[in-house]
């Protein structure tokens, strides 16, 4: 299947709760929808008579954005799909290195609804060459969630990120600009967030790629 990925937080083709998951998606044109309602567990909305094969197909697109989502259920609850559970354990979200030095107020406004306790905070991270441990993704919901006084997170070692330079070279960028903890990123408009985080990873993908 062709996949791809829904970041718009308005689309008529799904609801408002998935697309503040970032859990939409099209396959082939059609609406898939995966709509987390646990710690590891997400409800499967997609067209009718799709094969196993197409679900797990798309279990795993998702799962690059969620790897610690491992069991699937339709909407009635009748489980679909389980795959083995990712271990994790709880942290303090001042002991986590953003890799990223700033965040969308948008995406920040977005997220803020289902965020009330660690639980619902599971983040994949990578250890530094320090020793620290670094976020991979979660940023959003690590700043707003330390805004609302959630002091914990869960987290994960992520198995099928890239974890080498690039996030070396990203958390490093994070340090010049004084971010080492999460409540150090910026806030930013989304305008602001277009030009200055997503221009500069443009830039360094660029300069990489001409190398």
């Amino acid at each position: 299947m062709e996949i791809e990925r829904i970041d718009s937080y308005t689309d008529p083709r799904f609801p408002q709760e998935v697309l503040n998951q970032h859990g939409a998606f099209l396959a082939d044109g059609h609406p898939w929808a995966f709509r987390v309602i646990s710690d590891k567990g997400a409800a499967v909305s997609a067209p009718a008579g799709f094969t196993p094969e197409e679900l797990a197909e798309a279990v795993d697109y998702f799962r690059f954005y969620a790897e610690h989502i491992t069991d699937f259920y339709d909407e009635a609850g009748t489980l679909l799909l389980s795959l083995p559970p990712a271990e994790r354990w709880e942290v303090d979200i001042d002991a986590l290195q953003p890799s990223q030095f700033s965040v969308d107020e948008d995406k920040c406004a977005a997220v803020d609804g289902f965020l009330h306790a660690a639980a619902d905070l599971v983040i994949p991270v990578t250890e530094l060459a320090d020793g620290t441990l670094c976020t991979l993704d979660g940023h959003t919901r690590l700043y707003t969630a330390w805004r609302k006084g959630i002091r914990q997170a869960m987290v994960f070692r992520a198995a099928d990120q890239d974890t080498g330079e690039r996030i070396a070279d990203f958390a490093a960028e994070a340090r010049n600009r004084g971010v080492f903890h999460i409540r150090d990123m910026a806030l930013l408009s989304h305008e602001e967030q277009e030009e200055k985080w997503i221009g500069w990873c443009r830039a360094y993908f660029a300069q990489k790629a001409a190398q």
